[in-house]
């Protein structure tokens, strides 16, 4: 059960990084004028790695899943896990680069009187980040429950 909740966990990962992880709008005295985003694989090679990892965790969930000899590649659930979740918080505040370049850029249409850039975090970078901690944490749970199975069997 519980490699089919890290599967899960890593399509969530996988799915995080084609949806908007930093974004920023421009706007002056209440009224949006610019808004723009980028998605994980826009944002940098952060992206990258994490769709790597995640798709590297499916496999693994369902090797751990039908073959029994695949034990040893469990333990790469919870150090991609937490690499996942590693890279996504280091691009935390990614859409504060956003809103400074709004700010230089604010010629022609969008010179304003009172510009204020705002940055955001996307829903693809939380889903990303969600799904790194329950990777590790189900990943370090998978590895206690076999190894109490290991324990127990010894004892009989």
């Amino acid at each position: 059960m519980i490699t089919l909740g890290c599967g899960v966990a890593a399509v969530v990962a996988v799915a995080g990084v084609f949806l908007p992880w930093a974004g920023a709008t421009l706007s002056d005295r209440g009224a949006d004028l610019l808004h723009h985003s980028r998605t994980g694989l826009e944002l940098s090679w952060h992206g990258k790695v994490v769709l790597g990892l995640g798709v590297l965790c499916v496999v693994v969930s369902v090797l751990l899943r039908e073959v029994p000899r695949a034990r040893p590649l469990g333990l790469a659930l919870p150090v991609a896990g937490g690499a996942i979740a590693a890279l996504a918080v280091i691009k935390i505040n990614a859409g504060d680069a956003i809103a400074a370049r709004f700010l230089r850029l604010r010629i022609g249409t969008f010179q304003t009187d009172h510009p204020v850039a705002t940055a955001e975090v996307g829903l693809g970078l939380w889903l990303s980040l969600t799904a790194g901690v329950v990777l590790l944490l189900g990943g370090i749970a998978w590895q206690a429950a076999g190894r109490s199975v290991q324990v127990s069997g010894d004892m009989a």
